[in-house]
């Protein structure tokens, strides 16, 4: 699936179509499920999770069974809360990442930055040696310090990550300078953004505060979403220690989670002075040993891949191939299809007896597109 137009309207579009997605896998062909036992085994699942002390969100929208199950999932999650409240344990459900469920169920809407934030600076800005720093300011300069104070590393790898993250956050002076320099190649000459920080004469006390500081210190934390987790927080406990910050940081794991790994992970964080707490999702919503086996042949992720004409020239992980080739690729199915084309008019011709190309003109332009600006283009 593509999903093709500005930036603003088509990062919308990810949760809606990989749960729309999932239901249909889970309708039409992984059917040996039913509604019956999923608030129970939610509130089993959440209530283990609280007896051992485990803070933790749903996550699951995106690969839930369907609308129903998540609810029923929610529903447990929450009665699992209650009862672990009332016993007096640590754990808790933190909140969820579905804002219709949130307010259902009176809970907090949670949610971290996700990849494609990165991926889109670096693409407007054509600076991918950069992006993770600019994407940092620019999160804080809009959203100020201690608002979403959770950074995602592994975009572009995490040591990559972490050299931006010892960086100081520039003064609002230095901020404006470099949003007015850094402009879309080809463009009218318009600041990619509006100055990522306020004006002078109304500058935000969060950001004054933040400036000078560096961004591993104004962060509340970080999110492990790939790779090997014990290896991120020992990575991590030596990077925050390097830098002198004795706070006490925070780390959400997202990636692959269950019961037994949320133990482990947790265990392990706090060993190393850290704060763990969790984002699970397909273990809640769509627990299925069939689905997950094949999941990955099933379009289980989206991605931006394409932003003003640019596309990125890695993914998150996955190699994808290069604009030219992907272009001839393109090119080749197009021309293809023309040629068979071109072939059944020759040979309907012939049968009523019109001689060659009589009464025929075909044009083949070389090239994509249609002419309008493709300003972003996802790929599931």
């Amino acid at each position: 699936m593509d999903i093709r137009g500005r930036w603003l309207d088509t990062i919308l579009y990810e949760i809606p179509l990989l749960a729309l997605t999932s239901e249909a896998y889970f309708k039409f062909c992984d059917t040996d499920w039913t509604h019956a036992d999923q608030t129970e085994k939610a509130y089993q699942k959440g209530l283990k999770l609280m007896e051992n002390g485990c803070i933790f969100s749903e996550f699951g929208t995106r690969r839930r069974r369907d609308h129903h199950t998540q609810d029923l999932v929610l529903s447990g999650l929450k009665r699992a809360h209650e009862e672990a409240k009332q016993r007096g344990r640590t754990g808790k459900l933190s909140g969820t990442s579905n804002v219709h469920f949130a307010m259902k169920y009176g809970i907090p809407p949670v949610g971290t930055v996700a990849h494609e934030w990165f991926m889109g600076i670096a693409s407007i800005t054509n600076d991918y040696e950069h992006a993770n720093e600019t994407a940092l300011r620019y999160w804080v300069g809009c959203f100020g310090e201690g608002v979403l104070g959770i950074a995602l590393t592994d975009t572009f790898g995490t040591p990559v990550f972490l050299k931006a993250f010892k960086r100081t956050m520039p003064t609002p002076e230095e901020a404006e300078v470099d949003a007015i320099a850094t402009r879309i190649p080809q463009a009218t000459g318009a600041p990619v953004s509006p100055a990522d920080s306020p004006t002078k004469e109304d500058r935000a006390p969060d950001y004054m505060r933040s400036k000078g500081r560096s961004y591993a210190r104004i962060f509340q934390g970080v999110r492990q979403d790939s790779g090997d987790p014990l290896a991120f927080v020992k990575m991590m406990r030596d990077f925050y220690e390097s830098e002198g910050i004795q706070e006490k940081k925070t780390v959400v794991f997202s990636d692959s989670l269950n019961i037994e790994r949320c133990l482990e992970y947790r265990q392990a964080a706090e060993e190393a002075g850290l704060n763990p707490t969790f984002g699970v999702g397909t273990f809640l919503t769509s627990k299925s040993p069939s689905f997950l086996t094949i999941s990955s042949s099933l379009p289980a992720i989206l991605k931006q891949i394409r932003l003003n004409r640019r596309l990125h020239p890695f993914l998150h992980g996955h190699q994808i191939r290069p604009p030219q080739h992907r272009h001839q690729a393109l090119l080749r199915q197009r021309h293809a299809r023309h040629q068979n084309q071109r072939q059944h008019r020759e040979e309907h011709r012939q049968r009523r007896g019109r001689p060659s190309g009589e009464g025929d003109a075909w044009v083949y332009r070389e090239g994509l597109g249609s002419g309008g600006r493709e300003d972003a283009l996802g790929k599931c």
